[in-house]
């Protein structure tokens, strides 16, 4: 008996971007370990998608933003009162490289 599943990939990415949307809104206890998880997670959303100029360019944005708000977290600490603007701003350059990751497919 075959116990193995077929796994779409959109599946894959849709539980992939729920761990980033999860790591930005989470108070990361190492950001270095988040960020290098962040690189992870985004390179293997991009994986089977074909690389077009604007994908890695939103890529690109995202991985700005967060490494700037993990420097934020790490000089003021993650009570800073901007880091809400960041995560937002994370958030709108994370859903830009989820929509064009599955529109690619």
């Amino acid at each position: 008996m075959n116990m193995l599943a077929t796994v779409r990939t959109v599946d894959a990415r849709e539980s992939i971007f729920g761990r980033l949307h999860a790591l930005i809104a989470a108070r990361a206890a190492s950001p270095d370990s988040a960020r290098v998880e962040v690189r992870r997670l985004i390179s293997m959303a991009m994986a089977d998608s074909w690389q077009a100029d604007s994908l890695w360019g939103a890529a690109d944005a995202f991985h700005a933003h967060f490494d700037f708000m993990m420097q934020t977290i790490e000089i003021n600490g993650a009570d800073d009162p901007n880091l809400r603007i960041l995560r937002t701003k994370c958030r709108f350059y994370l859903e830009q490289v989820e929509a064009l990751c599955q529109s690619l497919s």
